[in-house]
């Protein structure tokens, strides 16, 4: 006796599934980047605040970065900086990131 193969008749639905999710989260991607005013692998430049402790004395320095949009999602964005290595991401909610935003 044997038994009924059930893999091949499940594996189309979520196929279509996922397709269709795809599909719908690209439309909504899309919608945020008119939105905002970003693209995906665009370079941006956020102005970052870094403060340096050296002899006893603490200095607040102002930098100008530039990363890349690694992805955008409807409550926050996510950038790649370019340092040594594999690289840094992080992620910035959107009214964050339009007060860093230069």
């Amino acid at each position: 006796m044997g038994y009924r193969d059930i893999t091949s008749q499940s594996a189309v639905k979520p196929v279509l599934w996922g397709t269709r999710a795809v599909e719908r989260d690209k439309k909504r991607q899309q919608e945020l980047e008119q939105l905002h005013n970003v693209r995906v692998g665009k370079e941006v430049k956020i102005q970052v605040e870094d403060s340096d402790i050296s002899d006893g004395r603490k200095r607040k320095r102002v930098e100008i970065k530039k990363a890349t949009v690694a992805g955008v999602y409807e409550h926050f964005i996510l950038l790649h900086f370019k340092v040594k290595g594999n690289g840094l991401q992080e992620t910035f909610f959107w009214d964050d990131f339009r007060k860093i935003r230069r």
